[in-house]
């Protein structure tokens, strides 16, 4: 509403009788107005304003303006033409020595890469922003530079650096007094959070907060209290936990967040899991329709950055294609003076200008098809773009993992706590032997003792193996090739599936034969992302065979195989159960995004497509699925095999 009001305020001034370089302030501040909401009005006035100052030869104005249309196909996705955009600013504010329009430009460059995820980019021109907001004494932009530094060296997990700037950034809001330096806390506390400093993060929240109710910003307030569950969960203050995330759901339900919603859902759901089922499922499925939802939304905004892009695209055919009238309609009136002074000058230029308009006719033609061609190739990354991020966020869950890795780890903590109260109990002894003087039973007692100590030692290192896998396989996958063993891939997440199924009920039991081809040879592959493909096989075979168990059928064994076979070609991976299998109906659709079979909340319908998307288009494999119902593996059930080339 307080950008409906400024801009028709905006619109109200350009009515009145101005001086140019106003007009072309105005116009400015009017797109800034309007760019988050409607960016296409936003560029017209923008656009207005650059031929005013063009034509007037204010070239302040033209560089804010054109750092204004930058900002504007940022704000749309048109990354291409936003870098030209900033680029053209920065020559014009450089030919006029105009220092602030410059640092402003480098800012919005820093965000543009920064968008980009090229954080050393990104810092390298906010470092330009900050240092010429020094020399002209803007403490306020110089705050705002070193923020945005803060900001990226977090992402690039370098904590001391982002901590440095940010502490210097938040001294600078504090001698401008400045009313949102709550941007600031924030940053601080995500970084202390990152280094498990938990009490400082915790403290600085909670300066935050005043400031966030002072300015009404819901929105920072409701992703404070989400940040502060999620470290009261951390230090396993559990109520705290689920007190502060209910408090970020209320506000993120009112002020329209639906990334917070369903965060705090899925938050509230793990901390409800144990100690009341039917409120985390609840959680659970509000989690869920806020994810459909956003990804609804996700699309009509591609949608209409598509439709802005199609918009200038044709605006700008529009402008070339007048310009060629008018230059066609100067050389006809040349051509007519000069009829009057001689019929015969007359019939040749005639024939020249008609060679030359043919020839720019043509030259017309090229541009536009060459810019024709550049937004297709737009359209097409951003698409491609589009599905890797809705790629890294589905794939991102390590649920099922951190289930297995859990009941897995479980075994040497039970040595370790054994072997303690037994080597507590020998201490005990040993001392009572040295008081009575018995030497020889002492020194028995403590050679058992030595040994309790060793087994003690050898199953800490167990789990701490077991730990350092997990965060291998925690950590975000680089996308580098390396040679992998598919057999020991495959042996590791059956294990850790069937330990993740083993956690979430107790009472089941699943007969696992593998079939390993012993002269497999390494392939070159990324490891986590098969890995994550067997695990959706593997999941998948488990739930089937489950699903039949279910159903009482008498003598009945639930069966999962596991093969693998090397090949003139490359090598196969088969994962295959006896469990229902599936109708012709379901085997065509079952790559399809989104479609899924399972009940609400237990599927996202994501796991097989974007399983077969590793395999063919990261590894340029094939996955396939066999299952007729009664005549597969065994004689029932569903068949998996992904191939690979060597």
């Amino acid at each position: 509403m307080a950008q409906q009001s400024l801009s028709d305020s905006l619109q109200r001034r350009l009515e009145t009788p101005l001086a140019d370089t106003l007009r072309v302030q105005i116009l400015d501040q009017l797109s800034r107005s309007l760019m988050y909401s409607k960016p296409l009005t936003a560029m017209q006035y923008a656009q207005q304003g650059l031929k005013l100052a063009g034509r007037t030869g204010d070239q302040r104005g033209e560089a804010r303006i054109l750092n204004r249309i930058g900002t504007i196909f940022r704000l749309t996705a048109n990354y291409d033409r936003s870098l030209e955009a900033h680029l053209q600013s920065v020559e014009v504010a450089t030919a006029n020595e105009d220092s602030d329009a410059l640092a402003r430009t480098y800012n919005n460059l820093g965000n543009l890469y920064s968008e980009q995820k090229n954080s050393p980019k990104a810092i390298e021109y906010y470092r330009q922003t900050a240092h010429l907001a020094s020399q002209l004494g803007n403490l306020s932009l110089q705050r705002i530079a070193r923020s945005n530094i803060g900001s990226e060296y977090a992402i690039l997990n370098r904590l001391d650096s982002a901590l440095i700037y940010t502490q210097i950034a938040y001294q600078d809001a504090l001698r401008l007094k400045a009313p949102d330096r709550q941007i600031e806390l924030m940053i601080l506390a995500n970084i202390h959070k990152r280094m498990n400093r938990h009490p400082q993060a915790l403290l600085y929240y909670r300066q935050s907060i005043p400031m966030s109710v002072a300015v009404k910003n819901d929105r920072t307030l409701s992703q404070t209290y989400l940040e502060m569950a999620e470290v009261f969960r951390a230090v396993q203050q559990t109520d705290s936990a689920v007190r502060y995330a209910q408090k970020s759901l209320k506000l993120a339900q009112s002020a329209a967040m639906p990334t917070t919603v369903q965060k705090a859902g899925v938050l509230l759901s793990e901390l409800y899991e144990g100690a009341d089922p039917r409120r985390s499922l609840g959680y659970l499925k509000l989690a869920s329709t806020t994810k459909d939802s956003l990804v609804n939304e996700e699309k009509v905004k591609s949608f209409q950055n598509i439709e802005f892009s199609e918009k200038m695209r044709l605006d700008d055919a529009v402008r070339l294609e007048e310009n060629y009238r008018t230059r066609i309609t100067l050389y006809l009136l040349a051509a007519g003076l000069g009829a009057l002074l001689l019929i015969a000058a007359i019939l040749y230029r005639n024939n020249r200008q008609k060679q030359k308009a043919n020839r720019l006719l043509q030259t017309q033609r090229d541009e536009i098809a060459a810019q024709r061609q550049k937004a297709e190739q737009a359209l097409t990354e951003l698409k491609a773009t589009q599905a890797q991020l809705i790629q890294k966020e589905k794939l991102a869950s390590l649920g099922e993992l951190t289930a297995g890795i859990a009941h897995e780890i479980q075994n040497p903590l039970n040595f370790v706590n054994n072997f303690s109260e037994v080597s507590t109990e020998l201490v005990d002894e040993l001392g009572e032997e040295l008081a009575k003087g018995d030497l020889d039973e002492a020194r028995s007692l403590a050679h058992d003792l030595r040994q309790n100590l060793q087994r003690i030692n050898q199953n800490g290192q167990r789990a701490s193996n077991i730990v350092r896998g997990m965060l291998e396989h925690a950590r975000a996958s680089t996308g580098e090739r390396q040679p992998t063993n598919l057999n020991t891939l495959a042996e590791e997440y059956l294990r850790l599936a069937y330990h993740g199924l083993r956690a979430k009920d107790k009472d089941v039991n699943v007969t696992m034969k593998t079939e390993f081809d012993t002269s497999l040879v390494p392939v070159n592959m990324v490891g986590q992302d098969m890995g994550r493909v067997l695990l959706n096989l593997f999941n998948n075979a488990f739930y089937a065979v489950r699903l039949r168990q279910k159903q009482g059928e008498a003598g009945y064994v639930p069966t999962v195989w596991v093969r693998t076979r090397s090949t003139p070609n490359g090598v196969h991976i088969s994962v295959c159960d006896n469990g229902t299998g599936m109708p012709e109906s379901v085997k065509a659709k079952v790559f399809q995004p989104f479609f899924t079979t399972k009940p609400t909340g237990e599927g996202t319908g994501l796991g097989l497509s974007l399983s077969y998307d590793i395999v063919t288009k990261g590894h340029g494999g094939t996955l396939e699925v066999t299952s007729v119902e009664g005549a597969t593996c065994e004689g029932v059930g569903t068949e998996f095999v992904i191939r690979l080339p060597i």
